[in-house]
């Protein structure tokens, strides 16, 4: 199933700094300075003679010879060294793809950025002992070269309070196609496209989000997601995004709520299995099932017996 991306532009107050492009890659660390070849770019990196060479089809570590193993044949005449097979997998500090992590065991491949803000690039860093799982509270900044995550999570909070950061996915695919492991989560996409989280899923009737956030409902895809802030249109208001909207209501077609003068506006969520206080949520509605938007709905991504107000 295709996953949906949250894009700043349709979800205008989760972070003006989340939107959808491509990636960068960095430097490793150690302050090797880079020469170039004839095939590509090597960077010498700290006192462990670790390099790591750049050709124009990928990015190859070679280990010093130490971690692989090096003979030596004492009948040649120059001593000449030879090196056993080298592994493809990055060196501790070179850069990595968040959206493939290939960093060596005990290693994750972190998102970061070299100033407070979204990430710009990622590396390779060791995994904290003990590890905080996914969807665990984290200390660290999003844009720190290390977090208490495990394996596959990034520390998230929408660069918010500390009291909002969670351990998050990091999302699977790419920028574009973007997946997370629950095919009903709503994977975010941050900065340029460097790495993407998946968010929290929730339930607009009893939501519980992190600190901050609130639980957005997206009606068409549909998703419930734990995102920053709410919305300023109440119940019967206009919207265009689902961001527009207060929680516990939903940006829907104006055919659904009774006298919306825009292309759509907020109606409230309901409880099927509970009394109908739609009338006196929104006059003139009734709460009705979930609304079907598209050949792609997927039904079983709805919270059980949630409803919508419409138009009666």
């Amino acid at each position: 199933m295709r996953m949906a991306v949250v894009n700043l532009a349709t979800v205008g107050v989760l972070c003006a700094a989340l939107t959808l492009g491509c990636g960068s890659a960095v430097d490793g660390p150690g302050g090797g300075k880079a020469s170039e070849g004839s095939t590509g770019t090597g960077t010498q990196a700290g006192s462990t003679g670790t390099a790591t060479q750049a050709g124009s089809t990928g990015t190859a570590t070679q280990p010093d010879s130490a971690e692989v193993g090096v003979t030596v044949d004492p009948q040649g005449s120059s001593g000449a060294e030879n090196f056993l097979s080298m592994p493809d997998l990055p060196a501790s500090g070179a850069a990595c793809d968040p959206w493939h992590d290939s960093c060596p065991a005990g290693q994750k491949c972190r998102p970061l950025a070299l100033t407070p803000g979204p990430w710009t690039e990622a590396k390779c860093v060791p995994i904290n002992e003990p590890p905080t799982p996914t969807g665990g509270t984290c200390m660290d900044f999003e844009w720190e070269a290390t977090d208490e995550c495990e394996q596959g999570a990034a520390c998230f909070g929408f660069f918010g309070d500390e009291g909002g950061r969670r351990c998050h996915e990091v999302c699977s695919g790419s920028a574009t196609e973007p997946t997370c492991s629950d095919a009903c989560s709503f994977c975010s996409v941050i900065g340029d496209g460097v790495a993407g989280v998946c968010l929290f899923s929730c339930d607009p009737r009893a939501p519980a989000c992190p600190e901050g956030q609130s639980c957005y409902s997206l009606a068409e895809a549909p998703r419930f997601m734990c995102a920053l802030g709410t919305g300023p249109s109440a119940a019967g208001e206009s919207c265009t995004t689902s961001s527009d909207c207060t929680q516990g209501t939903a940006c829907v077609e104006a055919a659904l709520v009774p006298g919306c003068s825009n292309s759509k506006c907020c109606a409230p969520v309901c409880d099927l299995s509970e009394p109908d206080l739609c009338a006196k949520a929104l006059p003139g509605t009734a709460c009705a099932p979930w609304p079907v938007s598209g050949p792609d709905f997927e039904p079983s991504c709805v919270p059980p017996k949630l409803g919508l107000c419409s138009a009666a």
